[in-house]
């Protein structure tokens, strides 16, 4: 099996850090109203909402991998047979349309086998369990006779691939994986599944993991979608906060991403709970010159005002998880460090007072000393940052 595109979602919980509302739920905000929006609360007070997790702790979304040339995307929310055939056919991939999968070899069999089992969750595996299986769970695959009976044949373009029940035999040597299948048990098994387990007692002698049974087509189960060819890889960085930086006040949240598909939502969580969607487009000519074979690559930017001071003093971390229409999603993950005053944000009347303060410099460092912020009074360092081509406080120590 070769490369595996995970989607797991971060797990969520309540840590107590609240978010500014223009910030969070700005998601479909274009980047000009985002700005305009920030410019015109920063002056005045900014009410504040805890956001929930949009996701309960331990889901498993789908789950996208290649074999052989092929990109396969299982789907974790079972479906009838047709559900999942029509699903197929709705989602395309570089413009072509998917089909559940077809398998032609063994090393495809073991391939599809190994990720299913090894992305579903137990409660996922219980329930898609057919209520003709014996009792072992099952994932939809893209057989069916449903047309005539022994006459089994692929979905994607109707290969004839095997002729009559277990007794019967492969057509034109093509792979086949039955258990001692298909039976056609009650007159409507017309649909192909593959065991995700050993058939428990007393159906044990019938079939093991990767092992084909038909089954009624109107079981609900877990599928898996297949691909004439490799999906591109979704390409993403985090730039700010920088892994290591230092940050206070208000500052930025920005990036890039970029797919061969479209990009379709972009999550940021804070120290593992979900803050908010990041707005997507903003114009990048060096990401475009870079990837000009990629449709939209010269707006792949994306950027959020961030209250950083908002945070408690101390170490945190960012999770920016990008999602594309296909189902691909990449994270990228920074460790920064907050520092600010005992006010997360300063009014007019609060602005720091430095009549007495005393300044000293050391190579990039400047160290102002005696500043004096609501009563209290503070050392402050700033330190030149190439990134942002100017002096950024870096430590605040309130005296």
């Amino acid at each position: 099996m070769a490369s595996i595109y995970t989607d797991e979602l971060p797990v969520s919980g309540a840590n107590g850090v609240t978010f500014p509302t223009p910030f969070a739920l700005q998601g479909v905000l274009s980047m000009k109203k985002t700005i305009a929006k920030f410019a015109k609360t920063v002056g005045a007070p900014v009410s504040m909402v805890a956001i929930l997790a949009l996701f309960p702790a331990g889901a498993h979304a789908n789950f996208i991998f290649e074999h052989d040339g092929h990109t396969y995307k299982l789907v974790a929310l079972p479906a009838t047979w047709d559900e999942a055939a029509a699903a197929a056919k709705a989602t395309a991939l570089a413009g072509d349309p998917g089909y559940l999968a077809r398998i032609d070899s063994a090393a495809e069999n073991q391939a599809i086998l190994e990720a299913v089992t090894s992305h579903l969750s137990p409660a996922q595996l219980a329930n898609s369990i057919p209520n003709d299986g014996s009792e072992a769970a099952f994932v939809w695959l893209g057989g069916s006779d449903a047309r005539r009976e022994g006459q089994w044949t692929w979905s994607n373009n109707g290969d004839l691939f095997w002729q009559g029940d277990f007794n019967g035999a492969p057509e034109k040597g093509r792979f086949t994986n039955w258990g001692v299948q298909p039976d056609n048990l009650g007159g409507a098994e017309n649909a192909l599944a593959m065991g995700l387990a050993n058939w428990p007692e007393p159906f044990n002698d019938l079939g093991a993991a990767g092992q084909w049974n038909d089954l009624e087509a109107g079981n609900k189960l877990v599928y898996v979608i297949e691909f004439d060819a490799v999906v591109e890889p979704l390409r993403a960085e985090l730039e700010q906060p920088a892994d290591q930086g230092v940050y206070t006040g208000v500052g930025m949240i920005r990036g890039w991403a970029l797919s061969s598909e479209e990009v379709e939502r972009i999550e940021v969580y804070i120290d593992g709970s979900y803050a908010f969607d990041v707005p997507y487009g903003d114009p990048r000519t060096d990401i475009g010159y870079i990837f000009s074979n990629i449709d939209g690559s010269s707006t792949s930017g994306f950027s959020v005002p961030f209250r950083y001071s908002e945070l408690s003093a101390g170490e945190h971390t960012i999770s920016v998880v990008v999602t594309d229409s296909f189902g691909n999603r990449l994270e990228r993950n920074a460790t920064f460090d907050v520092v600010r005053f005992e006010k997360s944000f300063l009014y007019k009347e609060n602005t720091p007072n430095m009549n007495w303060a005393l300044a000293s410099s050391y190579a990039d460092y400047i160290t102002v000393r005696g500043v004096e912020v609501g009563g209290s009074v503070y050392s402050v360092t700033l330190r030149w940052q190439t990134l942002t081509q100017s002096f950024e406080i870096i430590n605040i120590v309130k005296n």
